[in-house]
């Protein structure tokens, strides 16, 4: 694992030496100093703490792959490029995630109707739903369209 690494490269990143970061985390120099070298492993809650400092996820603190492409573009033009990839990825994610809440909750209101009150979804209902849809696709799309770029 490559943790101690990945802590190191970004606390140079920022700029901070071991005691600045021994003092943001409250805890010893050697501490870190441990962390760094791999001969102890920051606690869940630590780690958390570290990933929120550097601004990086749990995942990219802890992972091989996302360090060694971050490794490889940081400080050139290309990095600007990776980072905005990351970021259209995420936000697919979310829209990902919004369309599949909408559509438990549109089907749970669907169900609730027919069964509990012999009742149709009204075609207001469907055709707000199937704009909701499409606006969400229009954006997933969007977003595939700038992670080209």
């Amino acid at each position: 694992m490559r943790l101690g690494e990945n802590i190191r490269k970004l606390r140079e990143e920022r700029g901070f030496t071991q005691q600045q970061l021994a003092d943001k985390m409250y805890v010893s120099r050697q501490t870190v100093c441990r962390w760094e070298n791999g001969s102890r492993c920051p606690d869940l809650i630590m780690a958390k703490k570290l990933a929120d400092e550097f601004d990086v996820t749990m995942d990219d603190l802890i992972s091989e792959e996302d360090m060694r492409e971050y490794d490889r573009f940081a400080g050139s033009e290309r990095f600007e490029a990776f980072r905005n990839k990351r970021h259209f990825l995420e936000l697919q994610k979310k829209i990902l995630a919004f369309l599949q809440t909408l559509g438990g909750v549109y089907l749970s209101i669907g169900l609730l109707l027919r069964v509990h009150f012999h009742m149709r979804i009204p075609t207001w209902g469907i055709l707000l739903g199937i704009i909701v849809v499409i606006a969400a696709f229009i954006a997933y799309y969007w977003t595939c369209k700038k992670m080209e770029e």
